[in-house]
């Protein structure tokens, strides 16, 4: 569906609305835009003082899906307003297992640790689906793996249970440390 640019300004310019049922239908118009809308959604997010606004915003971006996936990464980066990087966060961790690759490399950027914290929040809520490529990442070591190895420990069991097999796996387990591939209950 081809859009026009300033369709996609108007729709975004109804996010502004008082009318929830208007910013909602305008939410939905942006994510069925397509990837023409994705710049000047993410621009929308990046200059909105408004979180109601963002949130839609947000909600347009997971809608309109993978095409969204490089630039939100490449804004996270360079962005540095921590309420634009939450809510594109946020984005990344709805777009799920997509998402996984480019994140798990921003938990190792120099000089930015509120962008990897902002990472490992989006990975952490992904779940499941990023435990593999996070435990490489912490098998590989340096400050990506530190970091991947907090993200698993944030997942609780699962990701404890992948960070237990990272770090004492069965045939190399430490002395009195039982591997038996689960955490006994608490009682």
């Amino acid at each position: 569906m081809m859009v026009e640019q300033n369709e996609i300004q108007e729709w975004i310019g109804q996010l502004r609305s008082d009318d929830m049922d208007q910013q909602r239908e305008a939410s939905r118009r942006l994510g069925s835009a397509g990837e023409g809308a994705v710049a000047p959604v993410i621009e929308a997010l990046a200059t909105s003082a408004d979180n109601d606004q963002r949130w839609y915003l947000a909600v347009a971006l997971v809608r309109i899906g993978r095409p969204a996936l490089d630039p939100l990464i490449s804004a996270l980066r360079e962005r540095r307003d921590p309420e634009f990087r939450r809510y594109a966060a946020a984005a990344l961790a709805e777009l799920g297992e997509d998402a996984v690759d480019p994140l798990v490399g921003l938990l190792d950027v120099e000089g930015d640790t509120e962008l990897r914290g902002f990472a490992a929040q989006a990975l952490t809520r992904i779940g499941e689906p990023a435990i593999d490529r996070l435990r490489e990442a912490v098998e590989a070591g340096g400050t990506r793996g530190a970091v991947a190895g907090l993200v698993l420990w944030q997942m609780e069991e699962p990701g404890v249970q992948a960070l237990i097999g990272v770090c004492c796996p069965e045939d190399k387990a430490a002395p009195g440390v039982e591997t038996s591939g689960s955490i006994p209950p608490q009682t």
